[in-house]
């Protein structure tokens, strides 16, 4: 895998919005944030661009991303918000997007299909982690966001809050948003899964469409030759009052005796979403904690 520069204080983080149209108002929030941080801040053309639900055109989105890959200037990529509709991207980064170099970038939700396309396709380790529209209602993300970025090793362990089957496995760690990792199956883009830890989570999904999004990976092989699996807070993954199946239960269904370690509970995406997970880069699942091998920084 290649690893980006980590991040310094007066470099410049380009804002994008690969998927849905942001609330400017949001957006403009969270770069004043990150300048009153210390760092430059350039937003993309098409950010503020309106094509129904989506920030611009396909080809508008995603000439962002690509004039910031391809940008010396530009030391990291943080996406505006997700939504929909970064997979529409996806055949044209194929047609078009070549050897870029090796830096930051950063997002959640819908941005599973940029994150897995630039790990798997371009051998680039990526970022699980808050967005630029998180960051004035969730001021505790962007500092342990930008430590992270930066280097320090104090965010290299996290802890869940259940163990749903026992265990110990080492792996690189790949996911994301689930019904983005479900969507992408049986094309050219889905998730390369075994002897991976794969990280799943979502948001306001009832439990019988979890149960329904993990058959069918399931189906499809992906939850075979895996090395272990993290599911995230799945906030708001509730069932109706008179239900009483809860997403932890179909969770332990799910995986009960499957042979590898599964654990729930590692806050990065939706819910409180402090935690960055470093797509690419090797970790090891132990019980409830997952610890971070190996820097996903070059030297």
């Amino acid at each position: 895998m290649r690893k980006p520069p980590p991040l310094k204080v007066g470099d410049t983080i380009a804002v994008i919005a690969p998927a849905a149209a942001p609330d400017a108002l949001a957006v403009e929030s969270g770069a004043r944030i990150l300048r009153q941080a210390g760092y430059e801040v350039r937003i993309g053309d098409a950010v503020f661009r309106r094509q129904g639900y989506l920030a611009g055109t396909d080809r508008e989105r995603a000439d962002d991303l690509m004039e910031m890959l391809d940008d010396p200037a530009v030391r990291a990529i943080i996406c505006a918000r997700g939504g929909y509709g970064s997979g529409r991207l996806l055949p044209l980064l194929a047609g078009e997007l070549g050897e870029v170099a090796a830096k930051i970038f950063v997002g959640y939700s819908d941005l599973t299909f940029v994150l897995t396309y630039l790990t798997q396709c371009c051998d680039l380790v990526t970022f699980h982690g808050p967005m630029v529209s998180d960051f004035e209602r969730q001021p505790q993300a962007l500092p342990l966001l930008l430590a992270l970025l930066s280097g320090d090793r104090s965010g290299w362990s996290l802890a869940g809050h259940s163990i749903v089957e026992p265990g110990t496995a080492e792996g690189p760690l790949t996911g994301g948003c689930l019904s983005a990792v479900v969507a992408a199956l049986g094309t050219p883009f889905e998730i390369e899964t075994k002897g991976k830890i794969l990280f799943l989570e979502d948001v306001n999904e009832k439990p019988f469409r979890v149960d329904r999004m993990l058959t069918q990976m399931r189906q499809a092989g992906k939850l075979e030759g895996v090395a272990g699996v993290i599911f995230g807070e799945m906030t708001g993954c509730s069932a109706d009052a008179n239900e009483s199946v809860k997403v932890i239960d179909v969770i332990r269904g799910q995986f009960a005796g499957c042979g590898y370690p599964v654990m729930v509970g590692v806050p990065s995406g939706h819910g409180d979403g402090c935690a960055t997970l470093p797509f690419g880069a090797r970790a090891r699942l132990a019980g409830q904690n997952v610890t971070f091998l190996e820097s996903p920084f070059s030297d």
